[in-house]
């Protein structure tokens, strides 16, 4: 678990993110930390754009786990399964736009 979030600073993920758009990004995935707010969480910085606009979000403070130190989280060792994929995306179907799922992946 991180003690502390810098602005700035880089992270890896660890679990991976399905986005509505259907933009996947594995666990591992490397991100920044562009934002902190008392009430609103961390703002994270996905490595795409989603038009011209960065891809992020806001994330929950309950949620730090989402983050470790860059470069130690390991990429998961296969792709995760279509049929998660599928259902995943059918989750988010109904979802406003720019709302993501983290995803566990297993070994």
């Amino acid at each position: 678990m991180l003690e502390t979030l810098r602005i700035g600073s880089c992270y890896s993920t660890t679990y991976g993110t399905l986005w509505k758009d259907g933009t996947y990004f594995p666990r591992g995935t490397q991100v920044s930390v562009v934002g902190l707010h008392l009430e609103e969480g961390f703002c994270v910085r996905f490595p795409a754009t989603l038009g011209t606009e960065p891809l992020e979000t806001w994330e929950d403070w309950s949620e730090t786990d989402f983050l470790a130190a860059e470069g130690s989280v390991e990429p998961p060792q296969r792709p995760l399964s279509r049929t998660v994929l599928a259902e995943a995306r059918d989750v988010l179907s109904d979802a406003e736009d720019g709302c993501h799922l983290h995803l566990q992946e297993d070994d």
